[in-house]
């Protein structure tokens, strides 16, 4: 990792797995509800919220995995929400920022009881994000997410859990996932709850101050950005030499960012899994005053 005083840059995390909290040198940045599925459940969050859809034996095995639990549902939101407590003790009353599950269907299929969700012909474009919270097959899963998030923040001293929304493709969907908040009880605005936008799209960055209006900040992901305005896909090593950080395209985005949330006087973060490695996008970021970039 580069140097933090030479580069004049902080350098905090995103928080995957509980055992990064056990160092003392781990500062969070983000939250990744996805990865923290992955590492602490390791099953699918259809498996946990549908049991009985698998089969007999798939759901022996998820009941023995929820142990002393009287059922899967609760040994999924009380062991997620253990972990967020702590971050957010970690944390020492600053913003903890969790990013809702927004990955693709591919990168679940490595959860057990995977096989329950629909197999897409493209998941990276696929149903992700708001358009996955809406669809009527992910609303237990998505109650359950939210149940973690309540808990948490009803938690003594947990008022500082803030949200961040990821794959946002429309003004409409915005609008659509304050509202699916809302009725789960996480109304933006109630109890001081600040609702943050995940900026990974043109369309986030290009319509940046329509897209402000329906959050409190944002949270720019220079990686998956440079990913959609080049058309790349990250994983695939034979395009590679194509992912460029520091392209001029992904720099104009970035600029839009940071001038719509200065217009707006909302907070606006990055992450870049690459910074270490880009000495010239640091110095082009702390040109427009930026000091901290959350490392993935």
């Amino acid at each position: 990792m580069t140097n933090n005083v030479q580069s004049g840059f902080n350098f905090p995390e995103v928080l995957r797995e509980a055992s990064q909290l056990e160092k003392s040198d781990f500062t969070i940045g983000l939250v990744s509800m996805d990865d923290l599925i992955k590492s602490a459940i390791g099953v699918h969050p259809y498996a946990i919220a549908e049991t009985t859809k698998l089969k007999k034996s798939q759901q022996q095995q998820v009941m023995e995995q929820a142990g002393e639990f009287d059922t899967p549902a609760e040994w999924y939101v009380s062991t997620l929400t253990d972990i967020l407590v702590s971050a957010a003790k970690k944390v020492q009353g600053k913003p903890l920022r969790v990013r809702l599950s927004g990955a693709d269907s591919h990168l679940r299929k490595s959860l057990f009881g995977s096989e329950l969700e629909v197999t897409e012909v493209n998941p990276l474009i696929g149903l992700r994000g708001v358009s996955r919270f809406a669809d009527k097959s992910h609303h237990s899963s998505f109650e359950l997410e939210c149940e973690v998030i309540k808990r948490v923040r009803s938690a003594e001293g947990m008022a500082n859990i803030e949200l961040v929304i990821p794959f946002v493709r429309t003004c409409s969907e915005a609008a659509t996932v304050i509202d699916l908040l809302a009725e789960q009880g996480l109304c933006r605005g109630a109890q001081g709850l600040k609702v943050n936008l995940m900026c990974e799209l043109p369309a986030n960055a290009l319509l940046a101050e329509k897209f402000l209006q329906y959050f409190d900040g944002m949270v720019v992901d220079i990686d998956q950005l440079g990913q959609f305005a080049l058309g790349l896909d990250q994983d695939h090593p034979m395009l590679n030499y194509l992912h460029d950080d520091q392209n001029e395209a992904v720099l104009q985005l970035i600029r839009q960012t940071l001038k719509a949330a200065e217009k707006s006087n909302k907070a606006c973060d990055i992450v870049s899994h690459n910074i270490d490695h880009a000495p010239k996008l640091q110095k082009w970021l702390q040109d427009y005053g930026v000091k901290s970039v959350i490392s993935q």
